[in-house]
């Protein structure tokens, strides 16, 4: 799929809206393209809350250090993807992301928490729990999905964005969404009625998001007998694994 410049988008929802086509987005000076636009920006950054969107995924790797639990997050964090958190260096998946009561228990507790990690997310910042003792060295990688969901030119280098401001700024949605989109969003701030656009955006919406991701594969075979002995079926404790 091909994706569609910042003003080509704009374009159509005024075309659709039965608005004046603004030939450029740089130096707008009326009201009307300088809403549409603000309306984009805003659309872009509000889909990233409502779906995890395959093209924004990013895997996030680390390597822990000797006395330090806490890491800053990559500048276009925007959220963890569930259940991708892992130590490759033992092999465990991390337990996370605590809460502030569950946090304040482990670092309070006096029972050794091994030999499983802990992490939990704070401010800007990715926390490790137990602290990386010397002799302790762990690789960690996880995915999240990325706040950049556009890309304009810096210096003749594609550099991605949460937001657009020139022409030929690239939208990385599918445009038929963002579009729907914008124009629910259009209606709902001038009070007009809002049940038809929504259906339209609805529509879009469902249908890229069960096609986003692969789907289960599917068995005809029996189900599996119970595995007894798993990450799960180990406590917590000071021995070794």
């Amino acid at each position: 799929m091909s994706y569609w410049t910042a003003q080509a988008i704009l374009a159509q929802v005024a075309g659709e809206l039965g608005l004046p086509r603004p030939a450029t987005i740089v130096g707008l000076t009326d009201v009307q393209s300088l809403q549409l636009l603000a309306l984009l920006n805003s659309a872009g950054n509000e889909l990233l809350l409502y779906y995890p969107w395959e093209q924004f995924a990013k895997e996030w790797t680390l390597t822990s250090v000797v006395g330090e639990d806490s890491y800053d997050l990559p500048e276009d964090y925007g959220y963890l993807v569930a259940q991708t958190q892992w130590d490759r260096t033992d092999h465990w998946p991390l337990l996370g992301p605590k809460s502030a009561q569950e946090w304040a228990w482990l670092k309070g507790s006096t029972v050794a928490q091994l030999p499983r990690l802990r992490f939990r997310m704070q401010g800007n910042q990715f926390k490790l729990f137990p602290i990386p003792a010397a002799g302790s060295s762990y690789s960690l990688a996880m995915e999240y999905i990325s706040n950049y969901w556009a890309t304009t030119l810096v210096s003749s280098v594609a550099t991605p964005t949460n937001m657009v401001s020139l022409d030929a700024d690239i939208v990385k949605y599918n445009p038929w969404l963002i579009i729907k989109f914008i124009k629910m969003k259009f209606y709902e701030l001038k009070g007009f009625p809002t049940a038809g656009v929504n259906a339209d955006f609805m529509r879009v919406f469902n249908s890229l998001t069960g096609k986003d991701t692969a789907a289960p594969i599917l068995t005809l075979s029996p189900t599996p007998m119970t595995q007894y002995i798993g990450v799960g079926s180990i406590p917590d404790g000071s021995w070794n694994q």
